[in-house]
């Protein structure tokens, strides 16, 4: 659904309280949003159409989501654990940034770096280490062009 955004407030979930102890960051806003990130949309439109003139967005909230993915490397910044995720070539980052006439804000779509701390439940079986295939649920963000995960979940993933 299209909507007009010239006035719109972007907002993050309230679902995680470790934003600013990220080595990043952690904005979300009308320059960095990127297609595939899970956003709720409210307009105050009594009515929508699907034309003109285009129902004007209230807020455009960034929502947590799921992405299954293989660890191919794995580092470290402060109390963060970083694992750099090469995303299911189905997880909607890759597939809808390269749609042909689409603008891409990140480098890479296909890869993630994904921020894991004391606040991440691992509920996966498998130990996190390069090769193994994860599913990863928390926040995305783009900084400056690299896709980066603020992970509250990890569970083990489905291999493709």
């Amino acid at each position: 659904m299209p909507y007009d955004s010239t006035n719109t407030v972007y907002q993050i979930s309230e679902q995680f309280t470790n934003l600013q102890d990220l080595p990043f960051p952690a904005t979300f806003n009308a320059a960095n949003i990127f297609g595939g990130q899970n956003v709720y949309v409210t307009t105050n439109a009594a009515t929508i159409n699907n034309g003109y003139p285009m129902a004007p967005a209230t807020t455009v909230t960034l929502m947590p989501q799921t992405l299954n993915g293989t660890v191919v490397g794995v580092s470290s910044s402060g109390d963060f654990q970083i694992y750099s995720v090469s995303l299911a070539s189905y997880d909607l980052p890759p597939v809808l940034n390269s749609e042909p006439g689409q603008y891409s804000a990140l480098n890479n779509p296909g890869t993630v770096e994904v921020y894991v701390d004391s606040n991440t439940q691992l509920l996966n079986k498998l130990p996190l280490a390069l090769g193994a295939v994860f599913r990863f649920n928390g926040l995305l963000f783009n900084d400056d062009g690299t896709m980066r995960m603020d992970c509250g979940e990890v569970n083990d993933g489905v291999a493709e």
